[in-house]
């Protein structure tokens, strides 16, 4: 006998798929900045897992794909990324921007506007501010639930892009919230590591590979000098080692 309630909990499953419902679900674990001041609470992470999660992104057709050497691992993109700035190209060096690695940074915080737990996500700057406080003598660690900080998002859009420079944690040391509050929340918290899912060495090659061939004009699969150089050019290895963007 058909289960009619399963039957159409499974029918709306598949209409909100295809009407973007399950992003838009998704989106709306992370904390949308609004122009001028939100304020946060940046919570710590579970038991034996730091509170942030690290990853860099490159921005292929649309999409993005979380980096490797975040986890120590080879990048093909990262790879192709170095071998365009070799070229004497305008075309080589745009294309090399466009897939440049921007570190990016996942934290758990409750959004002071309505008590909820989102996903904070933020770049290497605004980080940066975030980690200053830990090391400031009038600071120390934020995410303390007793005596930690309350923190300021300031995002002022000047021409293109956002600036974050006046953020800052508020000046009072207060507590995070309630004993019910900060247990609700700490059973909320997102799993930020699990965010950063790594695509495969395979795929992340084709698509070197099929970039390198659009600008270069070689066919797709025929190894470009400086990749050949690779093995032995002991700076290069170290230069890809070294990498850290924003």
């Amino acid at each position: 006998m058909v289960n009619i309630n399963e039957l159409r909990k499974k029918y709306e499953q598949i209409q909100n798929a295809q009407q973007g419902g399950g992003n838009a679900d998704f989106l709306k674990k992370f904390f949308m900045m609004e122009e001028g001041t939100s304020v946060v609470r940046i919570l710590p992470g579970k038991e034996d897992e730091e509170f942030y999660a690290e990853t860099a992104i490159h921005r292929i057709d649309d999409r993005n794909y979380h980096c490797p050497r975040v986890k120590g691992d080879d990048c093909p993109v990262c790879d192709l990324y170095y071998r365009l700035w070799k070229i004497d190209s305008d075309d080589a060096h745009d294309v090399a921007r466009s897939i440049k690695p921007r570190k990016r940074y996942y934290l758990n915080a409750v959004d002071k506007r309505d008590g909820s737990v989102k996903i904070l996500s933020v770049g290497m700057k605004l980080f940066g501010k975030i980690l200053d406080c830990f090391f400031d003598e009038d600071y120390g660690d934020i995410t303390d639930l007793k005596e930690g900080w309350d923190f300021k998002i300031v995002k002022d859009t000047q021409g293109q892009w956002p600036n974050y420079d006046k953020s800052s944690p508020k000046p009072k040391q207060t507590k995070a919230g309630t004993e019910k509050e900060v247990s609700a929340w700490m059973d909320s918290l997102h799993d930020i590591h699990g965010l950063v899912k790594l695509p495969s060495y395979e795929d992340l090659k084709k698509m070197a590979m099929d970039i390198e061939a659009v600008v270069t004009g070689r066919p797709t699969g025929k190894p470009s000098p400086a990749s050949q150089e690779e093995s032995t050019d002991e700076d290069y290895i170290q230069h890809l080692k070294s990498l850290n963007v924003d």
